[in-house]
């Protein structure tokens, strides 16, 4: 396990392999500076004088950018890690995504340097970090105000700027305000019934298909249960629309700029996010029109808390540019998460059959309306899901910012310091959790339940959601939509387990824009329950 962040006063012992990295790319850089001079000084043109004037003005900038990361190190600012050469490392980071090498390359970094390493994301550099004692201390700065969100610029853009993602201090706590009441456990129960009549209707509709089916489905599953317990109803055509947008919109998230150049994938994602938000805002208009305040659905759904609903303690409520930037926000947070959770669900039970068997006869016992105790108390349904979470989390990290100069385990991070910790290095800490690479979901079993095995208790309780298992955050960052996520996965997995036989084949692994896997499956209706 990680040193305790209680050894933040001790000076970090130097690790001369990462500084000798900079030494050797000084010295290769200086020699594209020495042979651009000497280029310039014979050239018999303009264009040829001007051309290695550049090349040579760059490579002396890269030399600068060496020796300025050389004294970060001997000055224990930056942790050790391997940075890479430019471009050579983007098409590396791409290929590791393509590819399925993700958590093998932050497995063979936090091998080599422990828990706390510096990388280079998209020609920054950054500290990554994944130790239980690494994101008790950043998520503890982001209490103090100490550090801020801090997505890459492309993302900040998709999101909006009245996002709650994109907020940090003062504004970020009212917007919290505005929201967190109508996503509380309590309040969110009151969407249980739409969920579950969503859920067995469009479960029934997939299986009167007779047919193996994409898990890609739920994506549209996942849209139309928001939607329903958002507005109180569904508008397929609506939906539809949505669906096809959000696509694009979330084709966005990997472009390497931030700049709306005409053709590209950001300028298409941002086209997107325009029509997204437009169709939101008619949404709201009509949901004024036909709901006043005191009415039901004003009441119990959430964009009617959204819309009438106020903070208690200034009386405000959300602008119309808030609402719709984070409708935009929550729709994401369901529309992908959702279908990857159901989808690698689905195929860690296809490789786990004992599982799969416990679980479909735990839920064949759940008394009928479903009710959200039951289902929060289940303990197969909770530890399967809490299982697969915690093998493949949907997110696999998220970034901060110091604001000020802040210390830990010996080093000294100036401001401006953005760190990347990494959910998946928590969930796959073979100190905390033992046989990591493994599904059990008995690691999570209380310890009255029948399949309790003691060998294979992580002592943890997912429901706590602390930095072992931190699934969705931390801080006051932690996600805002988390008792909406776990309910309603909680009634598709019993709904799905306890009506119908599953199938799975074709898996593939997936990284972007969400971690988990793809698989194909079948649906056919249990003859007795």
């Amino acid at each position: 396990m990680s040193r305790p962040s209680s050894l933040s006063n001790a000076k970090a012992p130097i690790v001369w392999s990462s500084l000798i990295e900079h030494v050797v790319k000084t010295i290769i850089y200086t020699h594209f500076v020495i042979h651009a001079v000497r280029s310039a000084q014979r050239s018999s043109t303009t264009f040829s004088y001007v051309a290695n004037t550049l090349i040579g003005l760059f490579a002396l900038w890269m030399v600068k950018g060496e020796v300025d990361l050389a004294i970060k190190r001997l000055q224990r600012k930056l942790p050790p890690g391997y940075l890479g050469y430019p471009i050579v490392r983007e098409i590396n980071f791409f290929v590791n995504v393509a590819s399925g090498g993700v958590q093998q390359s932050l497995s063979n970094a936090s091998r080599e340097y422990g828990s706390l390493f510096s990388q280079n994301f998209f020609g920054s550099v950054n500290i990554a970090m994944g130790g239980q004692d690494d994101l008790a201390w950043l998520f503890n700065n982001d209490r103090k105000g100490l550090t801020e969100v801090a997505w890459p610029p492309n993302i900040v853009m998709l999101l909006g700027p009245g996002a709650v993602a994109n907020q940090s201090g003062k504004y970020h706590r009212v917007l919290r305000r505005l929201l967190e009441p109508y996503f509380a456990p309590k309040f969110v129960n009151n969407y249980l019934k739409i969920m579950d009549d969503t859920t067995m209707e469009d479960l029934d509709s997939l299986s009167s298909l007779g047919i193996f089916l994409p898990s890609e489905v739920f994506k549209m599953y996942a849209l139309r249960l928001f939607y329903a317990s958002s507005f109180g109803r569904i508008d397929e055509k609506v939906i539809a629309t949505l669906h096809d947008d959000f696509k694009l919109w979330i084709g966005g998230f990997m472009s390497a700029t931030a700049r709306r150049i005409p053709g590209t994938a950001f300028d298409a994602a941002m086209k997107a996010r325009d029509r997204i938000l437009n169709t939101v805002d008619k949404l709201i208009d009509e949901f004024i029109n036909e709901n006043p305040e005191e009415s039901e659905r004003a009441q119990t759904t959430i964009i009617g808390r959204l819309i009438y609903g106020r903070d208690k303690d200034d009386n405000r409520v959300m602008t119309r540019d808030e609402m719709k930037d984070n409708i935009l926000n929550l729709i994401f947070a369901g529309h992908d998460t959702t279908y990857a959770s159901i989808s690698t669900l689905l195929y860690h039970l296809s490789q786990n059959p004992d599982a799969m068997e416990a679980l479909a006869e735990e839920v064949s016992t759940l008394s009928e309306p479903l009710q959200a105790d039951e289902l929060k108390n289940a303990p197969v349904l909770n530890a399967c899901i809490h299982e697969s979470w915690r093998m493949d989390p949907p997110v696999l990290g998220s970034f901060r910012k110091a604001v000020k100069d802040i210390q830990h385990k010996g080093y000294s991070f100036d401001k401006g310091t953005t760190f990347n910790y990494s959910i998946l290095m928590a969930t796959t800490d073979k100190s905390v959790y033992n046989n990591h690479e493994t599904f059990d979901m008995r690691r999570f079993l209380p310890k009255d339940h029948a399949l309790y095995q003691p060998e294979v208790d992580s002592g943890i309780d997912p429901l706590q959601g602390r930095t072992n298992y931190p699934i969705f955050g931390g801080g006051t960052h932690v996600c805002l939509g988390k008792a909406f996520a776990q309910l309603e996965l909680r009634v598709l997995v019993a709904r799905m387990m306890k009506h119908y036989k599953v199938e799975v084949r074709n898996p593939e692994k997936v990284f972007f824009p969400v971690n988990g896997w793809d698989v194909e499956f079948k649906l056919t209706k249990r003859k007795c329950l």
